[in-house]
Parts: C-alpha cells; structure tokens; sequence
C-alpha cells in the first residue's frame, strides 16, 4: 500500500511541477506578445513626416506634462520659416516609467523627451542645454500627509530633522541620487502614481516636487486622496535643470529645439509663456518665495558644460 501512496504522490507532485512550468511558458510567451505589439506600434510609419513623436502623461497626475507638450509646441512655432517640422504627435502610452521612455527615445520610437539631467543622460543622448524653467525644478516644496503637518512645522526650526523622514522619489529619477548624496532618507518608486497613493497610506513622509509641479499634481490627486497637503514653508533647492532630450542622431531636431528657445528667450516669450500656463503662472509673481525657508543641496551628477553662469537662464528665488 505505502508503494502506491508514495507512486501516487509523486505523480501529483510531477503534475503539479507541469503545470507550474506551463504557467511560465504561458506568461513569457504572453510578456513577448505584448512586447512585439508594443514595439510594431512605435515602428509604425507616422502619417505626416515632418512631426515630432512624443508621448503622452504617465498617468492623470502627471499634469506638468501639458506644460511641456505646449512649450514644445510653442517653440516649434518659433522656427517654422527655418526647419521641417511643425507638428507634435502625441502617442499614447499611460503607465511607462521614466526609464522605458528614455529607452524607447534611444531607440528611435520617440523623437523628444523632457526630464532633469544628469551626466549618463547626456551621454546617452543629445541635451538642449537651456533650462526649461529657468532652474526652477531645483526648487522643491513637498506633498505630505495632513496628519504630518505638526512634525513638518516642527522641522523648520531645525531643518536638519527632515533627514530622519523619508521621501518619496522615482527609482529612475536623478533626484533619489541627489537626495541621498546629501544625506536623505529616501523610498524609490517605480511608477509616479504609486508615489501619491504611498504618501495616502504613510509609507513615506513627503513627496519632493518641483514648485511649478506640486500644486497641480495635489489638485488630482486630492480627488484619490483628500489627506494629502502642501508644505511649501521649507524648500529644498539643488541646481537641477530639466531639458529637452534628443536622439543622438538626431542633431537637426536638436538644432531646431534650441533655435526655437534662443528666439523664445531672447524676445521674452518664454518667461511670458510661464507667467501665463494653468501649471506655472501659480508660481508668480516671484516675490511670494522670499519670505520662505531654504536648504541648500549639493549636485555631483552636473556636466560641466551644465550652463551655471548664463544668468539668463536661470530665476534665482532667494
């Protein structure tokens, strides 16, 4: 009998081996499937030649990403009489990290890309070295949790306790590398709606962002998570400069993009085009920054062809 219990035993165990492997057969297959779709979409000639690829938001709080899909366009419109393209298509892609994009932008699937700098990304890529906004995404207010408020206001008397929170920060972004550097505690995080939704549940104590980014991003997200807050009492500033990134190969484009800039720049459009977009006309008039407090950071992770010494620029808040 014991002869037949453990044949049986093993027959279910060899079953059970089978399936399990079957399983991952299944899903790796599936996981190619996906990935060669994905990838024959991108490969996809465009309809109109002269466009740019770009893609669209990493989800709904993602709103900073209307402000630069308008100034690409905008500066586009600034070199039409001297370079082909005149148009921006946006391709649909909600949920891709940081990271994938900055992939599918060296292979060739998309044209142009936005993000703060660092040396592997220039690099990897073609950077137009002028500062989106101005260095202004080197200033950083925080999303907390409203229960936090009393311990956030408590560390502004002793800005040196904010190292014993801990932030929430993309796992790609060269803002975890900054902060750590400087002696920050900090949970990375893969997609940037986890972020928001981590913050909700105080798996971390405060969510960095940019000051033309962190009041519309908190009016979505308030509608998931009505007990997050604003503290912008404290600012961290590191010089960061976000730009806009090209394909290697593709130096015409990037041409173009810092022509467009040059011309925005150098007749005021660009600072009147800030002062007047729904996600950063909140940060003017400048004056309001005066009055708050700052903490100066270190950046290691600057070229040196980083522009530090062209006051035109930059806006300096303090």
């Amino acid at each position: 009998m014991s002869y037949y219990l453990v044949r049986e035993n093993f027959k279910d165990k060899y079953k059970t081996s089978a399936i399990v492997k079957s399983l991952f057969l299944i899903k790796s297959v599936m996981n190619k499937v996906k990935l060669f779709f994905f990838f024959v979409l991108f490969a996809l000639p465009q309809s109109n030649a002269s466009s740019i690829k770009v893609l669209s938001e990493q989800s709904k709080e993602d709103v900073g990403h209307s402000y630069f899909i308008d100034l690409l366009k905008f500066t586009i419109s600034k070199t039409q009489k001297k370079y082909e393209h005149n148009n921006v298509d946006i391709i649909s892609s909600r949920n891709t990290t940081q990271e994938r994009t900055l992939n599918l932008l060296e292979k060739g699937f998309v044209d142009v890309f936005w993000t703060g700098t660092d040396i592997d990304r220039e690099e990897r890529f073609t950077p137009i070295r002028i500062p989106l906004f101005f260095g202004l995404l080197g200033y950083r207010i925080s999303i907390i949790h409203k229960n936090n408020l009393k311990k956030f206001n408590q560390v502004t008397y002793n800005p040196d306790k904010l190292k014993s929170l801990t932030a929430c920060q993309g796992q790609h972004w060269p803002d975890s590398k900054i902060l750590e550097d400087n002696g920050y505690k900090v949970s990375k995080v893969a997609r940037f709606e986890s972020m928001f939704k981590m913050l909700s549940f105080r798996r971390c104590d405060y969510f960095p962002r940019a000051i033309f980014e962190g009041y519309a991003e908190l009016d979505i997200a308030l509608k998931d998570y009505p007990n997050l807050m604003i503290f912008d009492q404290l600012i961290l500033h590191y010089p960061f400069p976000i730009y806009f990134f090209v394909n290697k190969d593709n130096r015409k484009l990037a041409n173009q993009i810092e022509y467009g800039l040059k011309q925005a720049i150098n007749d005021g459009s660009l600072i009147e085009f800030m002062k007047n977009h729904p996600v950063s006309k909140k940060i003017f008039p400048l004056k309001q920054w005066q009055e708050k407090q700052f903490i100066h950071l270190t950046n290691k992770y600057l070229t040196n062809e980083t522009p530090l010494n062209d006051d035109s620029l930059w806006i300096k808040l303090h």
